[in-house]
């Protein structure tokens, strides 16, 4: 069946007509989950963070690819008419879906935290991308199967990093019909036409909700974007589309996850799979992690230590390592260790660079602060207490709960959270206890 006749037969089972209620049923979810998003995102130090695909390698380059989907179809015909002449919605979702791939250059300026190259992005399908870094880097992203992978190139090294990423597909981008059907109709404001390279381009800016605003420029013949400007406005993070190409030529093979011939190759393992949480020992911690582990050594005020394996608490997907401490003034401190840290070391640095230095241990530890302190202290304090209640209760969650960031010597980077407020002196006291945690 052809991709036209889908779209009419999806309309015969909504049964509405290209109208106002058909565009607030359309807009309606995608701005909602878009909110939800943004809020979710929020309460982490991450960049967008949504769940498997914002929380793996695979955002690290590709967080907008996975926007621009819903941006194509919906923010452009928010309007309804793009060039003055009546369009029907319908026969704008079967124009696009003459298109089964694009490519467009890519840039996000943030206002802190770590900043993102300018790439190309070419989207084979909703599974598989691949994106051409300004750094001369190559990203194969495919998620067809049931363990996604991401193969990062580095032509002028000979060097490259795969990261399977077990249990986190099949996974897509947004179904574009789906997307569509969702809009929920709201007045853009227009921006007029402008004339660029030969074209009539048409403006619109259009924000669902707080958290997001989209300006889109639109080529008046052939109804596809030229231009996209996506503001996350409570995150300070403006995200940049152009140089659009439909059903661009690029070889299949260009979307391969081989490794070419020559290259020296570094595996990284990544498990996204449902995860018990359990008790475990300091060695399981050093077995798990990709960087080097460490574990609390005795401290005069620390009355009862445990460790336990939980779900990321950021992420909500992989795991996280969790020192969960009890100190003699009843305060509740956690340290924890992921992968997620090592796997983002460079943009981490980027970030806590740009926070306050705390206090720099003779071991040549650094204590940071943290941007979402509070918020994302309750993050994990909520993620130990549901995993061994026993250990810490939440209806003690106290107000003066804090989040500090730890870079060890070595590079190595972990999250330290107290529930009750800590003196410089116990902190410091704390960073230098950290040992290292040797394979047996």
């Amino acid at each position: 069946m052809r991709p036209a006749d889908d779209i009419h037969k999806s309309l015969r089972k909504l049964k509405l007509k290209a109208s106002a209620e058909l565009d607030k049923r359309v807009h309606d979810d995608i701005s909602k989950a878009l909110a939800e998003s943004e809020k979710t995102d929020s309460a982490t130090p991450q960049p967008n963070i949504r769940r498997i695909i914002m929380k793996s390698r695979i955002t690290k380059y590709a967080a907008a690819a996975v926007i621009i989907i819903a941006i194509l179809i919906g923010v452009h015909y928010l309007g309804g008419s793009i060039d003055g002449a009546s369009v029907a919605w319908a026969e704008v979702v079967e124009q696009i879906n003459n298109y089964t791939k694009y490519k467009c250059r890519q840039r996000v300026v943030r206002e802190k935290g770590p900043q993102y190259p300018t790439m190309q992005v070419y989207h084979l399908n909703l599974s598989q991308r691949r994106q051409e870094v300004e750094d001369g880097s190559i990203h194969i992203i495919d998620m067809r199967g049931t363990d996604a992978i991401t193969v990062e190139l580095y032509p002028d090294e000979k060097r490259a990093v795969v990261t399977n990423l077990i249990g986190s597909g099949p996974r897509k981008d947004p179904h574009i019909i789906d997307m569509v059907k969702r809009f929920e109709q709201e007045s853009p404001e227009r921006l007029g036409t402008r004339k660029q390279d030969g074209k009539l381009l048409h403006g619109f800016r259009h924000q669902p909700n707080k958290y997001n605003e989209f300006t889109v420029w639109v080529d008046a013949e052939t109804k596809l974007p030229v231009e996209i400007e996506i503001k996350h406005l409570n995150r300070g993070q403006t995200i940049f589309l152009d140089d659009f190409e439909f059903d661009f030529e690029l070889d299949p093979s260009a979307f391969s996850t081989d490794v070419p011939d020559g290259y020296e190759v570094k595996t990284i393992i990544e498990d996204y799979r449902l995860v018990e949480s359990k008790e475990i020992t300091a060695e399981d911690i050093r077995s798990e992690l990709n960087h080097t582990a460490y574990t609390v050594g005795k401290l005069p005020w620390l009355e009862k230590l445990i460790i336990m394996q939980v779900v990321n608490p950021s992420s909500k997907v992989g795991k996280a390592y969790l020192t969960g401490m009890i100190t003699d003034d009843d305060n509740n401190i956690i340290i924890n260790q992921s992968n997620m840290h090592s796997d983002y070391k460079e943009g981490y640095m980027g970030w806590i660079l740009k926070e306050q230095l705390v206090i720099e241990a003779s071991s040549g530890a650094k204590l940071y602060t943290h941007p979402n302190s509070s918020t994302a202290a309750r993050c994990f304090l909520e993620s130990f207490a549901e995993a061994n209640p026993e250990f810490f209760d939440i209806k003690n969650l106290s107000e003066e709960r804090f989040t500090r960031m730890i870079v060890m010597p070595d590079g190595a980077i972990m999250d330290l959270v107290a529930n009750k407020q800590m003196s410089n002196e116990k902190l410091q006291q704390l960073v230098e206890s950290l040992i290292e945690i040797k394979a047996n």
